[in-house]
């Protein structure tokens, strides 16, 4: 018996110890496994993005709470936190009732008849107590919204405004420097501005949303994403296409969305036009624009169809299939068939070197006026068939970038103008021009639209004469900063007579003409928000913490900026790098992005990464020594 108790008090022993062991690894296991995930939390989705689901789920809930009434309801200035001018009032009716809606005074819309009222308040006034009045049949409210100065570093300064002009149509302007995306009153008042770097070209929906790009992922003027979003700074889609964004849209009859961008996205080798259907996101058509023209001239230089080509706008013709498009580092209009698959006729000057060859005789275009195309931008069908073009003016195929003259003194004589021409067969003739007196010259930027009125121009990036007269002065100064340019806005009738006019002394990409409100508006969807990505996925490999130091990692001493598309870091990764992006979940898991292979080019690239619904801690592999960057991400 005592033999029997002494073995079971041992095997006890050996019990208790072994277990304490167990416990300490497991512990231990479980310690280095939970210490992967420490660092600054951040969503891998577009951050403007990811933060509308929270806002969209508090507003959703107050739209049905019962407690807010006509006589008190929720009301809250810049909701969605990135539209400074705009409010939304919210509350609810035991019936179905129209609401009209005035802004200070002035009636902006009627809301559709609804129990459930979501009111959407765009263009109020920056540092002021905006007064908004709801009109609910014998009923009245007024409810106050004030907002704060706005301080934007480039106001509009309003030179003249004809009485025929509907303030309530605002000018809204693309820059690229410090604005963003902004809109004024005829007056000169700030009555929108995004405090988001949007950007590019925007395309206004038949809905009263509209399309504008974001900065993501940006290289030169190209991006990876863009948003379908309203003036609250709602967004109803996020996309992420198949082949990028860059400079323009274009919304089609059938609902399509045509876009230019890359074979590949942001990073152009070959430039293409392509359609999308917006309810996923998802390729329909596609033109590229770089292999017809190689099919027809193989020795074409092939530097100047990518990135070089500086595609910086298009129009699309439904009714003839006809798509133009403005190749600025070419100096030249190219003419496509878009479903045709075809290249009809190039205008550019005869003499431009790039078109030389015997091949291209039967397809250019030329003009007795002697005024070809320079530099030119926005490209457009005007509503008579006829061709404009805002010419800037400068030989762009020649210029500064290229190893031309950089002196600003040689360009006095050079002038930016709108031309419209007429096309018949290979004969172009001038119709109509606006030169404001050969005294501009926008040699970057510019836009022309077509109004009720006639033509809005942009003469957006003008040398300062006491500049443009400086023989010290450059236009690659001129060009890295806002100091001695400045935007011209003219809009006038056909006979050329000016209605508005306007300056700011930052550049401007494109000016628009639109309203904010439509005769009746509808309950904004509150919860809508739709993410498509079509991008290509990445190929991961995967591993563990076991197989891979990652404990012993030393610290990533640079900046990191990540979005499951892109990658950003102040570290000058060198063509000789070898970098990998390690993934690691709370279990110890890692999804490995092999993100730049020894001796390549790409030292940046837009990926997509899409990895199982979880928080990952982001690692560097550099030259496979391992940092931790002590970010966090939630995928």
């Amino acid at each position: 018996m005592k033999r029997n108790a002494m073995l079971i008090l041992v095997i006890v022993i050996i019990f208790l110890v072994a277990s304490g062991f167990l416990s300490l690894y497991f512990y231990k296991e479980t310690e280095t496994v939970s210490n992967f995930l420490v660092g600054d939390k951040h969503t891998a989705i577009l951050e403007q993005v990811s933060k509308q689901e929270s806002i969209n789920e508090k507003l959703d809930k107050i739209s049905n709470e019962k407690k807010y009434t006509f006589n008190d309801a929720y009301v809250e200035v810049n909701p969605y936190e990135i539209s400074p001018l705009s409010g939304i009032i919210i509350f609810n009716t035991s019936k179905e009732e129209e609401v009209n809606v005035y802004i200070n005074d002035v009636f902006a819309t009627t809301m559709e008849s609804n129990t459930k009222h979501i009111i959407p308040i765009f263009g109020l006034k920056e540092n002021f107590d905006n007064q908004i009045k709801l009109v609910m049949g014998e009923n009245e409210k007024v409810y106050s919204m004030p907002t704060k100065a706005s301080n934007l570093e480039y106001p509009l300064t309003v030179n003249y405004r004809s009485e025929v002009l509907n303030n309530e149509e605002i000018y809204f302007t693309v820059a690229s420097y410090s604005t963003y995306l902004s809109g004024w009153d005829s007056f000169g008042n700030l009555r929108f501005y995004l405090t988001v770097d949007n950007r590019m070209d925007v395309e206004w929906l038949d809905n009263g949303h509209f399309l504008i790009g974001t900065s993501q992922g940006q290289f030169a003027e190209n991006f990876v994403s863009f948003v379908e979003m309203d003036y609250l700074g709602k967004i109803y889609n996020y996309y992420v296409p198949s082949n990028g964004y860059s400079f323009e849209f274009q919304s089609l009859s059938d609902g399509l969305v045509m876009l230019a961008g890359g074979k590949k996205p942001v990073y152009l080798e070959e430039q293409v036009i392509y359609t999308v259907n917006p309810s996923d996101g998802s390729t329909v058509n596609l033109i590229n624009l770089s292999s017809l023209i190689l099919a027809i001239d193989p020795e074409f230089d092939k530097n100047y169809l990518g990135q070089k080509a500086i595609r910086n706008a298009f129009y699309y013709n439904e009714s003839t299939d006809e798509l133009l498009v403005s190749f600025r580092g070419l100096d030249a209009i190219v003419s496509y068939n878009f479903k045709g698959n075809t290249l009809n006729w190039v205008f550019t000057n005869p003499s431009n070197e790039l078109f030389q060859r015997d091949v291209w005789k039967n397809y250019l275009v030329t003009t007795k006026s002697n005024r070809y195309p320079l530099g030119q931008h926005s490209v457009f069908i005007t509503q008579d068939g006829n061709i404009g073009i805002f010419n800037n003016g400068y030989d762009r195929l020649h210029g500064f970038e290229n190893g031309g003259n950089d002196q600003v003194s040689s360009y006095a004589a050079n002038y930016s103008s709108v031309d419209i021409y007429k096309i018949n067969g290979r004969q172009a003739n001038l119709v109509w021009q606006y030169d404001a007196n050969k005294s501009l010259f926008s040699h970057q930027y510019g836009s022309i639209r077509e109004t009720n009125y006639g033509y809005l121009m942009n003469f957006g990036y003008n040398l300062k004469d006491e500049y443009r007269n400086n023989a010290l002065g450059l236009l690659s100064e001129a060009e890295a900063n806002q100091d001695n340019i400045y935007a011209k806005i003219i809009e006038v009738d056909k006979n050329k007579n000016v209605l508005f006019e306007a300056t700011s002394e930052e550049g401007k990409f494109r000016v628009f003409k639109n309203s904010m409100y439509k005769s009746v508006t509808s309950n904004p969807v509150i919860s809508q928000l739709n993410i498509f990505e079509n991008l290509e996925e990445d190929t991961l490999t995967e591993t563990t913490y076991k197989e891979v130091d990652i404990e012993i990692s030393s610290e990533w001493i640079y900046e990191t900026n990540f979005t499951k598309n892109t990658f950003d870091t102040n570290y000058e990764i060198l063509d000789s790098d070898e970098l990998k992006l390690y993934f690691v979940n709370r279990n110890g898991k890692i999804y490995i992005l092999d993100y730049k292979k020894k001796d390549s080019l790409n030292n940046k690239r837009i990926f997509n990464v899409n990895l199982p619904k979880d928080e990952y801690a982001l690692y560097i592999n550099l030259n496979d020594k391992i940092y931790k960057t002590n970010n966090v991400y939630k995928f």
